[in-house]
């Protein structure tokens, strides 16, 4: 299947499972979710789903069990987990679903983070991103992702795709292979196009 047909599939059982969840509605009782990753500048690969959630004040557990409890309640969610890294490099609280949505396991990753977090944030890239792409970059990178998906041993996260494509001109895996080898991928990064 073509990779822009395969993302517009993906984009759209996203925005299905945010509507089936309400998870825009439940986390706006908790502060101000924003849609932040792949699906919100169209470059799905991977049944992934991603939201950054600012807290006027410090992010409670309390708050985020209220939302997975009605989360866990749709008969889609097979699990849960929460972890708590307001004192760790994050500066947040982390939250998982695993949901089936048409027989496919999605990961739903969401952070409860103060209004004013240092970051990086996803939030910050999603403007940027979509400022910045092209149809031909954005089959670009949807190529690469297919590939490293396909290539378990071989993940990274993806803003370091967009980094090797945007900025330096990457237009092929084997390229990103190369590219890959000389940059650091691992470490937290505040690259914006």
């Amino acid at each position: 299947m073509d990779v822009i047909v395969a993302a517009e599939q993906r984009q759209r059982a996203a925005e299905a499972i945010l509507g089936e969840l309400d998870l825009i509605g439940r986390w706006s009782a908790v502060g101000r979710p924003v849609v932040v990753g792949a699906t919100s500048y169209g470059l799905m690969v991977a049944p992934d789903l991603d939201l950054e959630i600012f807290c006027d004040a410090e992010p409670t557990a309390e708050a985020g069990f209220a939302v997975l409890a009605a989360c866990a309640a749709h008969p889609g969610t097979i699990r849960a987990a929460y972890s708590n890294h307001l004192d760790g490099a994050d500066e947040g609280i982390y939250w998982k679903l695993g949901f089936r949505h048409q027989g496919e396991e999605w990961k739903v990753d969401m952070w409860a983070l103060r209004h004013d977090h240092p970051g990086p944030l996803s939030s910050s890239l999603v403007e940027p991103m979509r400022a910045a792409l092209t149809p031909e970059s954005r089959r670009t990178i949807l190529t690469i992702k297919q590939e490293l998906a396909a290539r378990p041993d071989r993940r990274c996260g993806s803003i370091h795709v967009y980094r090797a494509v945007l900025a330096d001109g990457v237009a092929t895996f084997d390229e990103f292979e190369t590219w890959r080898a000389d940059h650091d991928t691992e470490s937290l990064t505040d690259w914006r196009p």
